[in-house]
């Protein structure tokens, strides 16, 4: 294999790299850790030879649905890497994959994980499926790259990580969106404390056609000879041989969460980033099959999340297979607000940081103590200021409107400093009632104007790019197996809610979903 050389995604202010308020600490490692960096060492040694090599890194892919021909068409392109290895239990696929990539072919997974050439594995395949996969290919020494979602519950992920930190491979779960660069300056915004205290976010993602929901062609030559039936229910509910679940697996419960783990996953997994990496403690869903009959898909084409998270805030996520109007992403404080703008709901082009009305006068120095005011472009909108006439005022109101006055620390300070030369201020009279009137009259002009700073999303690479970088240098990717199973939390607390008909809870000590609020 080529050495790779990791280039820097662009340079963000310290604020994104830790969240405001945590002091950084020496700190006895965990035990976690310890396993982690026991795997890490012993792996060293193997990757000498992988990056010592001037072969190209081996990929492996298992399952080669629609899902994975992004995958092929990059890492046939790429130089540095080549697919020595394709698997699929649809011998149709299987031999369509060998033509095109020139690999070699396997009808088993595990006889891929097997050979010596494959050093990294894309598992492409129906979601339960992903764990299983996924771990078997690490405790074989390969690194992974698993589809979104990252499987299909919360103790299947949990697993997958321990299994990562204990066999020192890199686990990636595979989502576009959280190779984009949008995502960090929104994060520098939030841990810079420019939103003040967030309250709750929003994300959609929907999408809609004549066809019902993933109506994807069915091949009329498909049978038991030339699909292994047994394979691809593997530990689903045991049921006769149909077309049908095969190549529309998306739609049954047995083998997907839906519009959840199918879409969702993408959305919900960079606001999770954006506001802390926290689980989810508490979830309810809405929705149903509104258009789409249950006899045609199980999961429902209409789908509502919110989340509740222990920093003391709400993730809403909502949106149709059969309607195409998508909510707006936006991230919601009680100082300030980010509005996510242009481009698409998987790749906003930028990010609009406006202020909540009583706190313009300190937005600026907010965004400049988050080190964000150089990123961006200011905008500013004069309005008409409303005039307070405090000269004349009854002396009961004037009391009233300078405590609302001397509540917002940046007046205050300036009071307070006015007041150390003219000690007229502190008492009533002429003098005093100028002077307010006056400050009055600046706050008015101040709160009249409208500011927003506009920062475009930076340069990013594929997602693929920063998994080959991970192989080669042992960082984690965008999206790796701690952030996954966050977002796999979500997601399965959201499918359980909806399908339980009830409020669902997570543990995050403990790692498990509990009946009542922990």
């Amino acid at each position: 294999m080529r050495l790779i050389i990791a280039t820097a995604r662009p340079a963000l202010p310290p604020s994104v790299l830790r969240p405001q308020g945590v002091a950084c600490r020496a700190m006895k490692p965990t035990r976690r850790e310890l396993v982690r960096y026991t795997a890490l060492a012993a792996t060293a040694a193997s990757y000498s030879r992988i990056l010592g090599a001037n072969d190209a890194l081996g990929i492996g892919i298992i399952g080669l649905g629609n899902i994975s021909r992004g995958h092929i068409e990059e890492y046939t392109e790429r130089p540095e890497t080549r697919i020595t290895a394709v698997c699929d239990i649809y011998a149709p696929r299987l031999d369509a994959g060998v033509t095109k990539t020139g690999a070699k072919g396997y009808h088993a997974y595990k006889d891929l994980l097997a050979d010596p050439k494959v050093d990294a594995v894309i598992v492409c395949t129906p979601d339960h499926w992903h764990a299983p996969m996924a771990i078997d290919a690490m405790r074989a020494g390969k690194d992974v790259d698993v589809e979104k979602p990252m499987c299909m519950t919360i103790d299947e992920a949990k697993q997958m990580v321990r299994v990562a930190e204990e066999t020192g491979r890199i686990l990636a779960v595979d989502s576009e969106h959280m190779a984009h660069g949008i995502w960090e300056p929104a994060r520098a915004a939030v841990n810079g404390g420019v939103l003040g205290k967030v309250l709750w976010s929003q994300t959609s993602r929907s999408r809609n056609a004549r066809q019902p929901p993933w109506n994807y062609p069915i091949d009329a030559d498909a049978s038991p000879a030339n699909l292994d039936w047994e394979a691809f229910l593997g530990s689903a509910p045991k049921v006769p041989f149909s077309k049908e679940r095969y190549f529309r697996w998306r739609r049954f419960w047995d083998y997907s969460g839906g519009i959840a783990t199918d879409l969702y996953y993408h959305h919900l997994t960079p606001m999770i980033h954006v506001l802390g990496r926290e689980f989810p403690i508490r979830a309810v869903s809405a929705g149903g099959n509104y258009f789409t009959p249950e006899d045609v898909m199980q999961v429902p084409d209409t789908f509502v999340l919110s989340m509740d998270f222990p920093g003391k805030y709400t993730v809403v996520c909502g949106g149709s297979l059969n309607n195409a109007v998508e909510l707006p992403i936006v991230i919601r404080g009680n100082e300030a607000n980010i509005h996510f703008e242009g481009g698409s709901q998987m790749r906003p082009a930028s990010i609009v940081l406006e202020p909540e009305d009583p706190y313009r006068s300190t937005f600026k120095e907010k965004v400049k103590l988050a080190g964000l005011d150089g990123m961006g472009e200011w905008k500013e909108e004069k309005g008409k200021a409303a005039t307070t006439q405090f000269i004349g005022m009854p002396e009961r109101k004037k009391r009233q409107l300078l405590g609302l006055l001397l509540a917002e620390p940046e007046w205050k300070a300036r009071v307070d400093e006015d007041a150390k030369k003219r000690p007229a201020l502190a008492q009533p009279g002429a003098e005093r009632d100028e002077y307010f009137q006056q400050i009055f009259q600046e706050r008015a002009e101040v709160n009249a104007t409208k500011v927003s700073l506009r920062i475009d999303a930076p340069p990013s690479k594929t997602y693929r790019q920063y998994f080959i970088e991970s192989i080669t240098t042992r960082k984690p990717t965008p999206l790796d197996g701690e952030l996954g199973y966050r977002s796999q939390v979500a997601v399965a607390l959201g499918v359980e809610a909806y399908r339980g008909n009830k409020v669902t809870f997570f543990d995050p000590i403990h790692e498990k979903m509990v009946d009542r609020p922990a």
